[in-house]
């Protein structure tokens, strides 16, 4: 069984919208909770919220349920907000407080090192991690799992404004992050071995420090050992973190079905990713996508249907195949939450209605989601 888990940065606001410092570390006792866990980053005006290790897509989504809403309370303790998307869409990152200095001294490295790079990448992901049972061969799974993060990277875009300027892309989110060195799409790895004598290669000269690894759209985890997903903008929508999740670990047991069956297809070269990555980037859900397998493109609804059937056999029965089927079909229609992010932008009087309207989607309950359980 592949367990799962969610990291997820969400911003802290004022009253206004506008990014503000919050203090974790004032009342964090008072808000805990078994579902998960609180945490900062290297900048205040993050949150950043760790559901436990759960077994299923639906106690996954109950668990991030539960941390959102302990990080609403958190907030609001101060006077603050919280607000879910993969960018501020007008804030400077000039403005923002971080934490440094001799009280953080991982952060203060990374200031120390990096400078602008690590100032000004003030962006809220989403990161996926996939766990699996000892022995499962991870490394041919991850070399394969990357194939579709520019898929899922394309259903969670969420950043298309950046300092006030509609970028033109869905996910500009990339174009902080991918600043920094070791990030973007990794390398085909023949073995976890020669990955992790890499990673400790890159310690022993100094690249990187003990409590590092490599930051990439996916990586092995260096403390975890889990599969870790972290190309996601992050989302405000939990039904659609729950086709992400869904999408992802069917795909991972495929891939894993596979290899034990001899089963292994090609393995796709990083640049050929990264097209399509760039396309996710640009046009969301409005992307041709390359079948680097056939060597051509096609429309978003011709590829998702080629994936679904793929993935469909995962399912456990017809109810949750049909369940997450029509999910898939939602999302395809509705586009990105960068495309209603700008819809809404389009008819609001000015930005800070539009704020407004982004914490407010960031505190609506949650649906149910009694259906999602609805097959066991």
């Amino acid at each position: 069984m592949i367990t799962l888990g969610i990291e997820e940065e969400v911003q802290v606001v004022d009253g206004r919208g506008q990014l503000v410092a919050h203090d974790l570390a004032a009342g964090l006792a008072e808000h805990a909770t078994p579902e998960g866990m609180l945490d900062r980053e290297i900048h205040r005006c993050v949150i950043e919220l760790k559901t436990r290790v759960c077994g299923s897509v639906d106690e996954l989504l109950a668990a991030l349920r539960t941390v959102r809403a302990a990080a609403r309370r958190k907030a609001g303790a101060q006077g603050q907000r919280i607000l879910i998307a993969g960018l501020h869409p007008t804030a400077y990152w000039q403005e923002q407080p971080l934490h440094e200095g001799p009280d953080w001294p991982h952060y203060a490295r990374l200031v120390a090192e990096y400078q602008d790079v690590a100032r000004a990448a003030f962006s809220f992901g989403m990161h996926l991690h996939l766990g699996f049972a000892d022995g499962t061969p991870r490394m041919p799974i991850m070399n394969r799992l990357r194939h579709v993060l520019p898929e899922v990277l394309a259903l969670s875009a969420s950043s298309p404004f950046f300092e006030g300027r509609d970028t033109g892309l869905h996910s500009w989110r990339h174009g902080l992050l991918d600043r920094y060195p070791r990030m973007g799409t990794p390398d085909i790895w023949s073995s976890e071995r020669h990955y992790a004598s890499h990673v400790e290669r890159l310690r022993r000269v100094g690249c990187i420090h003990a409590d590092q690894a490599l930051w990439q759209d996916i990586r092995l985890h260096h403390r975890y050992g889990t599969l870790e997903v972290r190309i996601m903008d992050a989302h405000p929508d939990l039904e659609r973190i729950g086709l992400i999740a869904t999408l992802l670990k069917w795909e991972a047991e495929t891939l894993e079905e596979e290899l034990r069956d001899g089963r292994q297809g090609l393995v796709w070269e990083r640049a050929c990713i990264e097209e399509n990555k760039w396309r996710a980037r640009r046009y969301g859900l409005g992307a041709q996508w390359i079948d680097w397998d056939r060597d051509e493109a096609s429309s978003t609804g011709v590829h998702f249907e080629r994936w679904w059937r793929r993935l469909a056999p995962r399912a456990a029965g017809h109810a949750e195949r049909a369940y997450w089927e029509r999910r898939l079909a939602d999302a395809l229609t509705a586009g990105t939450f960068a495309d209603e992010l700008r819809a809404r932008v389009a008819c609001d009087a000015d930005w800070a209605a539009t704020l407004r309207w982004m914490a407010d989607r960031a505190e609506e309950p949650a649906p149910a989601l009694a259906s999602v359980g609805g097959w066991a």
